[in-house]
């Protein structure tokens, strides 16, 4: 993960970066409007690790690696809803942070230097490398300057994790659909309450 500051259309554009993907695609395990938990047994995390391409797929996975992905999960879930002004998201905000202030030190990165730059990357092999890399995706958004603009959609059936692509990351909905639906529901609630 680049370390160095680059302009949003540098190299990785944040919309694509690889560690916003990262990050938006553990959140995105949750379940949504009744949907399945798609990390609740080691099974599920094992083939999310592979699937991100992350240290730890090929190792052993147990329920307490399963308990602390939730875990890192509900934390990364409570900030980019912080993000999108959530209120719940704002209220559980300081309990997310001290978490993830708390635990980092379970997961070192050390800086790789090469041609490109700087990049930091985990201190360990399996799962705790692999949690390793979602704490070296987010010093890489911070340092792109692309971490606020990692959001959850605002519209209560959804709440799917986004990047906000918009010029002054204003966007409150992962889709056009959601924010469709968003200002139909209010339009209907101001006729009624008319």
């Amino acid at each position: 993960m680049t370390m160095q500051q680059t302009p949003a259309d540098d190299r990785c554009p944040p919309s694509t970066c690889d560690s916003s993907a990262l990050l938006l695609g553990l959140v995105n395990t949750a379940p949504l409007a009744g949907g399945r938990d798609r990390l609740t047994v080691p099974e599920d995390l094992s083939a999310w690790l592979a699937h991100a391409g992350l240290p730890g797929a090929g190792t052993s996975v147990t329920g307490a690696d399963v308990a602390a992905a939730r875990e890192l999960r509900d934390a990364f879930t409570m900030i980019f809803r912080a993000h999108s002004g959530c209120e719940d998201g704002e209220a559980a905000l300081p309990a997310a942070e001290e978490y993830l202030q708390r635990i980092a030190h379970r997961y070192p990165l050390v800086p790789r230097l090469d041609a490109d730059g700087c990049h930091l990357v985990p201190a360990q092999d399996g799962i705790l490398g692999g949690f390793g890399a979602l704490f070296a995706a987010a010093a890489d958004l911070a340092a792109r300057g692309g971490w606020a603009r990692l959001k959850m959609c605002k519209n209560p059936t959804c709440y799917t994790g986004f990047f906000d692509k918009t010029r002054n990351s204003s966007g409150l909905y992962c889709s056009t659909a959601c924010s469709t639906r968003m200002a139909a529901r209010a339009y209907r609630s101001r006729v009624k309450n008319a």
